[in-house]
């Protein structure tokens, strides 16, 4: 390799399958651009997420040296014992019987979108596998309809800037000075909810049970609140939206996958699992070093930046065979780091796999096999976003 590899750098980053294999068949810990620690194998990466104590989560997916207030901190960017607070808090917000009870209004928005589609040509990520996680969300959190397309234009432009990396964009530091319409809004409606909840109303929507939930005796603060909010709108946007157009990117590909799902619709759910281990919506987490330690063996310092890479330890060969192969039969493709592992397992993993399933499932059903086809001389182009792997366009046309 000329250059060492940056996975901060989005054209490096979302298609570096044979770097990473090359990093991984060279040792467990690979030194990449930056002078960061790159966990490159599944036993190695599975410790590192497992062990909080000696490596933080306080640094998130932000580029080396950027430092975010504790109190504007996504759920991923938390330690013990806040993280374990707050995502007690999220977890009971979102819990299965939550997901569950979602469900057909996820079939429902389904074939709404599916129904408004062109008889001729249209492209699935701008018109359905972008837009149902984005409705999904706003029914959870109980936000007006009509305002899910104005949130999946902040989300996307959040997303595709320089905040994600710097924590700032040429607006200001913070995600209230870079975004304040976006921030706005969700104060806005904060203060909406909690004055209706104070006034004897009983909903019991995702942002009304943030409200009401406790950390230590005291309400979660307004700015954590918003963070947490924000999580969730962003996090559908990015893991689901990805999750669901990789899915059916294979599909479109894959004739025999579509083959087997229609013959067998049982082997959905481990068609998810496999598309979350081969293309994982999130490539890698990023965590900082605290105490000196090893890795696989070898030595990381305090103060060491450590880049845990679920994308390639999902695709390592000492725990999955064929490891480059879509499986739809595979018996371990749920072991995957995707949804990360230990107390950082990701809170909304059971909503986007209800959403995938049922999402993929609705386009089974309204379409007949070989009915969809990708345009002549389409070429996967990435989402711009360089912690992401999923399409930016699926532009289909029906035979």
């Amino acid at each position: 390799m000329s250059d060492p590899f940056d996975p901060f750098d989005a054209a490096r980053s979302r298609d570096a399958w044979t770097t990473l294999r090359e990093l991984r068949d060279a040792g467990p810990l690979a030194t990449v651009a930056g002078a960061l620690r790159y966990v490159t194998r599944y036993a190695e990466a599975r410790g590192v997420l497992r062990d909080t104590k000696t490596f933080s989560n306080a640094s998130g997916l932000k580029a080396p040296g950027v430092d975010i207030p504790v109190e504007d901190r996504l759920l991923g960017e938390l330690d013990p014992p806040r993280h374990t607070a707050v995502r007690r808090v999220m977890v009971t917000a979102m819990t299965p019987k939550v997901v569950h009870a979602t469900e057909p209004f996820i079939a429902s928005t389904a074939a709404r979108l599916l129904d408004a589609l062109p008889h001729d040509r249209f492209d699935l990520v701008a018109s359905y596998t972008g837009v149902l996680p984005n409705r999904v969300t706003m029914h959870l959190l109980g936000f007006d309809p009509a305002d899910s397309d104005q949130l999946a234009r902040w989300a996307k432009e959040l997303m595709e800037s320089t905040f994600p990396a710097l924590n700032r964009t040429d607006r200001g530091i913070g995600f209230a000075a870079a975004f304040p319409d976006f921030a706005g809004y969700i104060d806005a409606r904060i203060a909406e909810r909690t004055a209706q909840l104070a006034a004897g109303d009983d909903r019991d929507d995702v942002l009304a049970r943030l409200i009401r939930l406790e950390v230590d005796d005291d309400p979660l603060p307004p700015q954590q609140l918003r963070a947490l909010v924000r999580n969730l709108v962003t996090g559908g946007l990015t893991t689901t939206t990805q999750l669901l157009g990789n899915l059916i990117f294979e599909l479109l590909v894959r004739p025999e996958l579509e083959a087997a799902l229609r013959a067998d619709r049982a082997l959905l759910a481990t068609a998810i699992e496999e598309s979350l281990r081969l293309t994982p919506p999130v490539l890698f987490m990023a965590r900082g070093c605290v105490r000196d330690t090893q890795i696989g063996g070898c030595p990381v310092r305090a103060g060491e930046r450590v880049v845990v890479g679920a994308a390639s330890a999902n695709r390592d060969e000492r725990v999955f065979a064929h490891a480059d192969d879509f499986h739809v039969d595979r018996n371990n493709a749920d072991q995957h780091l995707t949804f990360g592992y230990g107390t950082h397992v990701c809170p909304g993993a059971t909503l986007a796999r209800a959403v995938a399933r049922i999402g993929v499932g609705a386009v089974l059903d309204r379409f007949a096999s070989g009915e969809l086809r990708l345009e002549p001389g389409f070429v996967f182009e990435q989402v711009p976003t360089y912690f992401e792997h999923g399409p930016r366009r699926l532009p289909v046309e029906r035979t």
